[in-house]
């Protein structure tokens, strides 16, 4: 019984100073997301057509056909 009471504990400390390390890690930012913004990113010099497709109606073109 004391050693199932040691092996909680011991897992639960693990656990909290796995927790406190993680919290007191500082995280650099990888890079910064907003230089491109004054320098157009990704923006195409020539319009480029969208590959979406266009909208058809689902009414045969001509007035006088029967369905």
């Amino acid at each position: 019984m004391k050693m199932l009471f040691a092996l909680v504990a011991g897992s639960l400390g693990y656990c909290y100073y796995l927790g406190r390390a993680t919290k007191a890690r500082k995280v650099a930012i990888k890079e910064d997301l907003t230089r491109w913004e004054g320098e157009g990113g990704n923006v195409p010099a020539v319009a480029t057509p969208s590959p979406a497709p266009q909208p058809q109606s689902s009414f045969p073109a001509a007035e006088n056909v029967r369905h």
